[in-house]
């Protein structure tokens, strides 16, 4: 098996980011300090919006 560059793992991300219809989001600075609430406050609305979708789906 040959190794997947990193272009090529990016691109097989983007799309399945893509596939989910998330799309990017770029330009969010915060201090250090608040790296992982951040992160944290992303988690929680992606669990949220998958907990809709599974309630709407149902």
């Amino acid at each position: 098996m040959i190794a997947k560059t990193t272009a090529q793992r990016q691109a097989e991300f983007r799309a399945r980011k893509a596939a989910e219809q998330a799309t990017e989001v770029r330009g969010i600075f915060a201090h250090p300090d608040d790296h992982t609430e951040v992160k944290e406050a992303a988690a929680k609305i992606a669990r949220r919006r998958m907990r809709l979708a599974k309630r709407d789906a149902g």
